[in-house]
């Protein structure tokens, strides 16, 4: 299968998961108590991720038992959604690194420049940026509190201390701004879940990968950027 199709319906595959999935734990758990739909698909999002910031959860014995098998099949999912995207953005990075670093000859020092390059970039494009956005649309937050909730989500770490999508600053729950903003949240943590994704590919392919002569790693890189 063409490389670009298998990610294209894997991408469908993860938020069609999130969209019946919060129909489903909508249906069982509102007899229990008000829950309103894409609260239930915030929760869908927060259990694929392993997030889990503790806001939304199971109360009623169906819930949970969809919520185990719901886990079974997201989660192995987006770790493949997410394996394939990182291996495809650190081939583009390995395009990169050959053309800005081919005199470089020390395998190491270059791998030091790629991760120190990669790294630099996330913390400003997925941390940084989105801390500010989130200080303009979350009600009381500071600068500080937008860049620890970002931390927090993409570390999957997610305390729950604060989140975003659940105040009246954007919208009252359950009207189109919010639920937007909601479903914007969710395009934000996957794409951002691509960075930690990509820095494990890279950092594999240091430890395991090719040991041998530069010229050998370049034809690597090649073969790798045919596949993308």
């Amino acid at each position: 299968m063409n490389t670009h199709l298998k990610l294209g319906l894997l991408l469908v595959s993860l938020f069609l998961s999130f969209f019946i999935g919060a129909a489903i734990f909508q249906s069982i758990e509102a007899g229990d108590r008000d829950i309103w739909y894409f609260e239930s698909y915030y929760f869908c999002l927060t259990v694929t991720t392993t997030v889990g910031y503790g806001y939304v959860y199971p109360v009623t014995a169906g819930g949970k038992f969809f919520t185990i098998f719901y886990a079974l099949f997201t989660i192995p999912l987006l770790v493949i959604t997410l394996a394939d995207i990182g291996r495809k953005l650190a081939n583009l990075i390995g395009i990169a690194e050959t053309k800005a670093l081919g005199r470089v000859k020390n395998r190491h020092l270059r791998f030091l420049v790629v991760i120190t390059m990669t790294m630099f970039s996330g913390i400003v494009v997925f941390l940084l940026i989105p801390g500010g956005i989130f200080v303009a649309l979350e009600e009381f937050w500071s600068f500080m509190d937008g860049f620890w909730y970002a931390f927090a989500t993409l570390s999957t770490i997610g305390f729950g201390d604060i989140m975003a999508g659940m105040s009246y600053e954007v919208g009252p729950m359950g009207s189109a701004a919010s639920n937007v903003y909601i479903v914007a949240i969710s395009m934000y943590t996957l794409l951002g879940l691509t960075w930690p994704a990509t820095l494990w590919v890279l950092v594999a392919d240091y430890l395991y990968g090719s040991k041998g002569t530069e010229q050998g790693q370049e034809e690597g890189q090649k073969t790798e950027a045919v596949a993308i």
